[in-house]
């Protein structure tokens, strides 16, 4: 008697257990929280803009978008309204803007005025068809704004941007390293 009862309680078990899973069922047992009234972020009415300056969840800075379709540009080549450069050029800003800088930069710049034939870079990577140019002929007619936002946002035709390969201290890092050594050196 004590097994046809397990049985039949386990029976009754199998045959109603998907039911109290079910998004029908009247006693739902497990609810899905994603599943509710709410907005979700891909629907009509969420947040699909978030402010300039807010940080997502894995840490990226929500930017300007029209810094990142080249406004800066005219903002950066006037002196009068360029970023100046908040890092001082101590031995450790130089260190790390050097390697940096060899890194990111001098595969395709170089790290001299050298020019190709072309009148480009005299540089491995010029020679196999890119377009880069002798950098550190054209940086000291550059602001640190204007040299710091083209790195970050490149708005080339080749140049990667490097905003999300290296820290805003990097790059000021690197602008440390060009106006120190670099241009001193040519």
């Amino acid at each position: 008697m004590k097994l046809k009862s397990l049985l039949l309680v386990c029976l009754a078990v199998m045959l109603t257990s998907p039911s109290l899973f079910a998004k029908s069922s009247i006693f739902v047992l497990i609810t899905d929280l994603y599943n509710q009234k709410s907005i979700k972020p891909q629907e009509q009415g969420s947040v699909l803009k978030f402010p300039t300056g807010s940080i997502t969840t894995d840490g990226k800075l929500i930017e300007s978008v029209a810094d990142q379709n080249g406004a800066w540009m005219d903002r950066e080549s006037d002196p009068a309204t360029a970023t100046k450069n908040p890092v001082p050029a101590t031995p450790e800003s130089l260190a790390n803007g050097e390697l940096k800088y060899n890194t990111y930069c001098a595969v395709c710049h170089t790290s001299s005025t050298e020019t190709n034939e072309m009148g480009l870079a005299k540089s491995k990577v010029n020679e196999k068809g890119m377009i880069a140019p002798a950098m550190l002929a054209l940086t000291p007619i550059f602001t640190d704004g204007y040299i710091y936002y083209k790195a970050k946002y490149a708005s080339g035709i080749v140049m990667p941007p490097l905003g999300y390969a290296t820290t805003e201290k990097d790059r000021w890092d690197i602008i440390n390293y060009i106006r120190t050594k670099l241009e001193k050196q040519q």
